[in-house]
């Protein structure tokens, strides 16, 4: 598999908008699909991640405000 850094996906799979396929991730970091969407789903299910269906795959983007909400929570609790 060529990773296209430029296009930030991996050749072959359609990347709409930015997102990572779930495929891409069953690749990189050679899981089964099953492992990969009950982890994704663990995410979608905190807001760290927002899920969208496309054919058959889901293409997950991260939730850049929730994600500094929780650094900044961090940060308070943690006088970072």
């Amino acid at each position: 598999m060529i990773v296209n850094h430029a296009e930030q996906g991996v050749a072959g799979y359609s990347n709409p908008a930015g997102g990572i396929c779930n495929c891409q991730l069953m690749d990189t970091f050679d899981m089964i699909q099953s492992r990969v969407s009950y982890h994704m789903k663990e995410l979608v299910e905190a807001d760290l991640v927002r899920e969208v269906p496309e054919g058959k795959w889901k293409y997950y983007f991260p939730n850049t405000e929730v994600i500094k909400a929780y650094i900044r929570q961090l940060e308070s609790d943690f006088k970072l």
